[in-house]
């Protein structure tokens, strides 16, 4: 039995360098250096580790970007040709050295090294990757990856950016390996919220952390840094153990700056005379690191003494001896407060092993070792970890990085940050373009998915950190500067119809990067289905209407909402009343399933009657469907008007219930008043205090809930309203020639005070002043339609003022293709599902900053927001989108991809399935510890 767990992680990371024109590029040395003296020499340790029978299990995080260089045909070449050039100089070093028996002798180890390493390549065909494959299915090996260009995830400006840098990424790496990684290398360990629920839809288990994001969690960790915790969305995470970072990487005190290591600093390429190197540097000329370096660190001093390989192999035994003992003695410390093992992540750089610390792979090699055959302590995976323990603490973490200062200084700084400007332009570009252009042509989709290669590469964590730490500061700028205006241009010739071939095709072969990379990636909405994957989830949908028998928008939503979620893979029962023509149960092209309670069982006059038997007849149908079976997962019922069927089969199955509040009683009258009012209000308030899970459309309806009935034992989730854009679109032959019209504004919903039908009207006067044309069309029913007729007839405008009644989504689609602009007045409005309609539609919109609308609005960007029941403002801001069609335009695109990107039912029916999944899970615990 193990004291400890040691989970060693080496993440493997260089940016993607890549130049086709020039035969010897300085830059391109970072990966050649890299397989020289890391790569291969770590595949060479775990191959004798494996070859003796050595029991060892390491994590290794090889990036996108790396793993697309070791698979470049021409990188390939052009590494062969530079080890040719460095064992050339290894052959003219021994020749020079001849005289000097230790340097001779370090010179012919070098070269021997070369000569081997080359000989490795070659014997692998070039294919390093596969060696990391083979030592992955023999065990050896956990393979994991990383965002696809190593993008700060932080400071990527959208979740669709962070997406498709996490989903690029992933991508690649199950292309290769065939399968996707368990975890995610967060690149330099930056995490920040939002991030576990991209990774958890993409199918990852875990991630890893810094120390302080970690220990700074809420709650507190119970076992500190020794054991994961979970993030609300089920996501494992792993803390950095900083006595083992300590130990390897402080630059002073830490294993690799003992003074008889080798001193990285100190090469040939600094020491010799120009014209005996110039064969093998780059143009001749730029002094760079050739690898022959002779000397050690020897001290603080400038003095160095020639290095002894084999004291230093030696020392490199003495502290993979100390790093084991020093792991024993923190697994004793911590085992004696934890009741399961305790587990230390200890995370490096891989190219720290052999570039940087040249004795680093024969250390790693003797730890493995020594971990494999010192009692008490066993190597372990992350992934092998989550096997044992599947359960840890739930908590939330703050943002954190492991870079200086622990948060985003290292990329955010004054040196470096400019870019994001620039880079955030460019992301919200894509997406516009990812979402505008659903089907283009051969050539316009290989443009747009070279700007998203552009986009990309200009993300790289790589370029902000060289710029902070001025190295190769110019290169660094090229870089970024290069693909912005690559994407830029392609952007450009995408919207104006004139993609540049030629330009396109060396793009295209320069930045090769992801060949197989689809600018869908960067919509608004893409729901992965892995979430719901796991097992089939069956939902009892409550709602008192149905189309096509609806009053209001509750109806609809449930339409929508319900097959947007069988699209997902859930399997939903929608229990409503009867409608004409309609049968009693029928399975719609979605596979929802529709149960219609029977007219006959619903003869009462009375409203509330014929409620209670409504949901009698609900109780009924689902009882018959399999009820007591255990068929279902849950309830989810839709206001209060379900209240009696949902708490019957809650109580009778058990099954968890979660309740969506459309409105409330109060906000819609502005208090209780009437013993009807109070009856559905105490309703509401039983509903509310049954609901395992709780959804309300906005902020706006979740703060007046919280307010009338407190906190619902399952909490309040805030899951917007959305409109399906495919249904918005108007046939071409069923809209009149708008040329020279004259201006329409339109109003769409009940007509009742509280739509604010009647500040429209006053506010008419006002707008024909400045536009005498202007007509107004009323669409809806409802009680107060009379008033606001004589509203109108007494300001003289009933003439301008149509009011057409109910219409159906053919008619209101149509209303919408030949309106200006769409206002919506309300005075109390808990979400405002019209607005999102007319958004979608192409209309901009002008509405009252009140409840849910103002918070669907970002005024004078998307819409236009007024006080409600101010008649003056709302005409002056109607006139100024009259008045200006470029404004307008503006309002109507802006609207467009909100609406795209925030009110899409795809995205939609994933969060509410994420709170289906919530509450399964809660009451299966709940089950178990009962």
């Amino acid at each position: 039995m193990a004291n400890g767990y040691l989970a060693l992680v080496l993440h493997a990371h260089l940016p993607f360098v890549r130049h086709p024109e020039v035969d010897d590029f300085l830059e391109e040395r970072w990966l050649f250096e890299s397989c020289s003296e890391c790569y291969i020499p770590l595949l060479w340790s775990f191959e004798r580790l494996v070859g003796e029978g050595v029991n060892f299990r390491l994590t290794l995080s090889l990036s996108p970007t790396l793993l697309s260089m070791l698979t470049d045909d021409l990188l390939k070449e052009k590494y062969s040709a530079y080890l040719d050039r460095m064992i050339e100089l290894g052959v003219a070093e021994t020749e020079r050295t001849k005289n000097n028996r230790d340097i001779n002798n370090l010179s012919v180890k070098y070269l021997r090294h070369l000569e081997n390493v080359r000989r490795y390549f070659l014997g692998s065909g070039g294919n390093l990757w596969l060696k990391f494959r083979d030592l992955s299915d023999k065990g050896g090996l956990e393979l994991i990856t990383t965002a696809a260009t190593h993008g700060f995830l932080p400071l990527v400006h959208s979740r669709e950016g962070r997406r498709a840098q996490i989903e690029v990424g992933l991508g690649l790496f199950e292309k290769l390996f065939g399968r996707l990684p368990p975890g995610f290398w967060l690149p330099e360990c930056a995490y920040d919220k939002g991030i576990d629920d991209l990774l958890k839809d993409a199918g990852v288990k875990y991630f890893m952390a810094d120390t302080h994001g970690l220990l700074s969690s809420v709650p507190e960790p119970e076992c500190g840094i020794y054991s994961p915790v979970r993030c609300r969305s089920g996501l494992a995470v792993f803390g950095r153990d900083p006595e083992s970072s300590r130990q390897v990487w402080e630059r002073r005190m830490g294993y690799p700056g003992h003074p008889a290591y080798r001193e990285f600093y100190r090469d040939i390429a600094h020491d010799l005379e120009g014209e005996y190197l110039r064969p093998y540097l780059p143009d001749g000329k730029i002094r760079v690191d050739t690898g022959y370096k002779y000397y050690r660190i020897t001290g603080g001093e400038d003095h160095k003494e020639v290095y002894n390989p084999h004291r230093a192999l030696r020392i490199a035994e003495i502290h993979a001896m100390d790093f084991v003992r020093s792991r024993a003695l923190q697994f004793q410390k911590a085992s004696g407060r934890m009741e399961r093992t305790p587990l230390v992540l200890a995370p490096y750089d891989a190219e720290l092993f052999g570039h940087w610390w040249h004795e680093g792979p024969v250390w790693l090699e003797n730890v493995l070792r020594l971990a494999d055959s010192v009692g008490g302590i066993k190597t372990i995976s992350p992934g092998d970890y989550l096997s044992v323990y599947p359960d840890s603490q739930m908590a939330d973490l703050p943002m954190s990085s492991w870079g200086e200062g622990g948060f985003s200084y290292v990329w955010l700084n004054p040196r470096n940050d400019w870019i994001y400007k620039h880079q955030h332009v460019a992301e919200s570009r894509m997406t516009e373009m990812a979402n505008i252009y659903r089907s283009p042509g051969g050539v316009e989709r290989r443009a747009l998915n070279q700007a998203g290669r552009e986009l990309l590469l200009a993300q790289s964590s790589d370029w902000a950190f060289i710029l902070k730490e001025e190295t190769t500061v110019g290169y660094a700028t090229e870089r970024v500067t290069g693909h912005l205006k690559n994407f830029l241009t392609l952007s450009g010739q995408i919207e104006s119809e004139s993609v540049d071939t030629a330009f396109l095709n060396q793009l295209e072969s320069k930045n090769n990067i992801f060949p197989d990379l689809d600018y869908t990636v960067f919509r608004s909405v893409r729901v992965c289905p892995v979430l719901f994957s796991h097992s089939k989830m069956r939902v009892i949908m409550l709602s008192w209407e149905y189309p096509p028998r609806t009053v209001g928008g509750l109806g609809r939503h449930v339409y929508d909402l319900s097959r947007a979620l069988s699209q997902l893979g859930i399997e939903v029962h929608v229990f409503t009343c009867p409608a004409r023509g309609e049968p009693l149960y029928a399975v719609d092209d979605t596979g929802v399933c529709v149960h219609r309670v029977d007219q006959k069982e619903l003869q009462a006059a009375d409203f509330l009657e014929w409620l209670k038997c409504l949901n009698s007849g609900m109780v009924r149908l689902v009882e018959e469907t399999g009820l007591s079976g255990g068929y279902y997962s849950l309830v989810h019922a839709h206001d209060w008007l379900v209240r009696d069927a949902a708490r019957d089969i809650a109580e009778k199955s058990g099954l968890p219930l979660v309740v969506t509040i459309h409105a409330t009683e109060y906000g819609r009258n502005r208090g209780i008043f009437t013993d009807l009012q109070s009856q559905i209000h105490g309703a509401e308030r039983d509903l509310v205090s049954r609901a395992d899970g709780l959804i309300c459309c906005s902020q706006y309806m979740a703060r007046e809930v919280l307010r009338l009935f407190g906190e619902a034992p399952g909490g309040i989730r805030i899951i917007p309203n959305g409109v399906d854009v495919k249904n918005l679109v108007v046939k071409y032959e069923a809209v009149e020639q708008m040329t020279g019209r004259c201006p329409k504004i339109m109003f769409l919903g009940r007509l009742v005070p509280e739509k604010g039908v009647q500040v429209l009207i006053e506010a008419l006067p006002m707008i024909k002043g400045k536009h005498p044309g202007a007509v107004l069309t009323v669409a809806g029913k409802g009680p107060y339609e009379e008033d606001l007729r004589n509203l109108a007839h007494r300001l003289g405008v009933s003439d301008s003022v149509d009011f057409i009644g109910f219409v159906n989504d053919e008619g209101r689609n149509r209303l919408l293709a030949e309106s200006s602009v769409a206002v919506f007045p309300s005075t109390y409005e808990p979400f405002g599902i019209v607005a999102l309609e007319a958004m979608a539609a192409g209309i901009p919109v002008v509405v009252s900053e009140t409840g849910g609308l103002a918070e669907i609005i970002s005024h004078g960007i998307d819409g236009i927001k007024v006080p409600p029941g101010r008649a003056d403002i709302l005409a002056r801001y109607v006139t100024e989108i009259l008045d200006d069609p470029r404004h307008a335009e503006n309002l109507r695109k802006n609207a467009y991809n909100k609406v795209l990107g925030q009110y899409s039912w795809k995205q939609i029916a994933s969060d509410t399935a994420r709170v289906y999944l919530d509450v399964v899970n809660k009451s299966k615990k709940r089950e178990t510890c009962a």
